[in-house]
């Protein structure tokens, strides 16, 4: 068969079915040290289209270098190597990306899954607990408080085009903050901003932060805004931070 052109349209059940084979070429290779193979985002949904890739991850008990992407018949296939203790971190833990990471989980379509551990980790994934959010909301707002310095110091400065840069860099940690603080798990990891910008003022706020064209003065405005609000909506939901400035 000759090569298919990159971005060809090839139908879900194409793309399920070569996931599945995909899954079997893991199985013959790596035998007892595989646990489980999954398929997770648009091509498990259902929701795929012409340049959608094709997501995988292999649980297996002793990691070994496998190749992390490859075209397959014009389509990339990327593959997440985890042992089930890492598994199990994504869905039981305080992942930065907790939202994302469930909504990942709670998409997956066990492929070789003879011991039901994907099945498992997946109906875990559909209830997580107050406090994987708390934590993982404190996590993200300690470490997203080196940004918000960073973007500080860019507006205070004048520095127009280092903002900006650090604005990006603020908004990831601050979206996830603002979604852990909601308990609001993403319909598609792929839609992070797009979800907190239709689920309150405060992801509305991030929104504009991160994409639209704004002077200095209302980045800081901004900023100022969004960093207080996630601080204290923290603290309202028990979660005790260090005193920021």
């Amino acid at each position: 068969m000759g090569a298919v052109p990159l971005g060809t349209q090839m139908p879900a059940s194409r793309r399920f079915a070569l996931a599945s084979r995909i899954a079997g070429e893991l199985r013959r290779g790596e035998g007892r040290n595989l646990v489980a193979v999954g398929l997770y985002g648009s091509v498990a949904r259902r929701e795929d289209r012409a340049h959608s890739d094709i997501d995988l991850i292999a649980v297996i008990r002793e990691k070994r270098p496998l190749p992390r992407f490859e075209m397959r018949e014009g389509v990339l296939v990327s593959l997440l190597v985890e042992t089930p203790a890492e598994a199990r971190s994504e869905v039981y833990g305080f992942p930065w990306n907790l939202p994302e990471a469930l909504s990942g989980w709670r998409s997956m379509r066990p492929l070789d899954d003879p011991t039901g551990f994907l099945r498992r980790l997946r109906a875990r994934a559909r209830r997580p607990t107050p406090r994987q959010f708390r934590e993982t909301a404190k996590l993200d707002l300690l470490s997203t408080f080196e940004d918000y310095g960073k973007l500080r110091n860019a507006l205070e400065a004048g520095d127009a085009a280092e903002a900006r840069e650090m604005a990006i860099w603020f908004t990831a940690g601050a979206v996830m903050v603002d979604l852990c603080l909601k308990r609001h798990v993403l319909r598609t990891g792929r839609h992070s901003f797009i979800e907190a910008k239709s689920s309150g003022d405060t992801g509305a706020l991030i929104f504009r932060l991160r994409y639209e064209s704004n002077s200095i003065r209302e980045m800081s405005r901004l900023a100022s805004t969004i960093w207080s609000d996630l601080v204290a909506r923290g603290r309202r939901e028990g979660i005790r931070f260090p005193d920021f400035p």
